[in-house]
């Protein structure tokens, strides 16, 4: 069982503000090894923060180039703590998208701001004592940083072969049911052309000529009707017994 407390911003913990009296916390069973190592992350960079701010005596310089990165680092982790715990305190899963690229980003910033952190309270420290108990916890610290990026790196590549796995199994099923679809296209041209060729078609039915606007039946020159030889060449002699004319044979006196 696991504890996950929501993150405390930056003032609350520069500024010394008073924590609410109900702190905000969800309880989760069998989280995965990353959301276990993020919340452990996130109440040591706390800790370690209120530290830094104790030697300083309250008092931060915001313009120094160390406490910026500092801050910024801190920042980046305590998004992506505020994620995770907003997410799941809502009942709803950790999107892939996240953590393929915010998780490494918050592992990454918390080895920044531990190496920052420490080294600043490594200086602001007087005693050679004290000085070797900082210089020992902030290698334990930065071991426990890299851990925390192999564990982000090990989570995005799973989730990377997630994805993947999805990816293959959605293109095979893409695949088996294109090759299905063309079956079935393949099977109606085959029982078109079935039906096509046992359907017999309509016989073919002569055309007949145009007619005349009284019914009749028009028909071209060509084909009238000719006359028959006999009769042209009785109408020829008739013509030329007509053109001769009547003689009468003279007689010698």
């Amino acid at each position: 069982m696991l504890r996950l407390e929501a993150p405390r911003e930056l003032l609350q913990i520069t500024d010394g503000t008073t924590p609410p009296t109900h702190e905000q916390s969800i309880e989760l069973a069998n989280p995965a090894v990353w959301v276990r190592t993020l919340a452990k992350q996130q109440k040591q960079a706390e800790d370690d923060l209120r530290e830094l701010v104790a030697l300083c005596g309250n008092t931060v310089d915001h313009t120094d180039q160390r406490i910026q990165r500092i801050e910024n680092a801190y920042q980046v982790l305590t998004e992506g703590t505020r994620y995770v715990y907003d997410r799941l305190n809502a009942n709803q899963g950790i999107e892939e998208a996240w953590v393929r690229s915010e998780l490494a980003a918050a592992a990454n910033a918390y080895q920044t701001f531990t190496r920052n952190v420490w080294q600043a309270i490594i200086e602001k420290t007087n005693e050679a004592t004290e000085r070797q108990v900082c210089q020992a916890i902030q290698l334990s610290w930065v071991n426990d940083a890299l851990s925390f990026l192999v564990e982000a790196n090990m989570a995005r590549n799973q989730h990377l072969a997630t994805f993947q796995d999805n990816v293959e199994l959605w293109a095979a099923d893409h695949q088996q049911r294109v090759a299905e679809l063309q079956q079935e296209l393949q099977r109606t041209r085959d029982e078109v052309q079935r039906l096509a060729t046992r359907i017999p078609l309509p016989p073919m039915t002569p055309s007949l000529p145009p007619t005349d606007p009284v019914g009749q039946t028009w028909r071209s020159p060509a084909h009238l009707p000719s006359t028959s030889a006999p009769e042209q060449n009785s109408r020829r002699s008739s013509r030329s017994s007509a053109r001769q004319p009547d003689t009468q044979p003279t007689g010698g006196t």
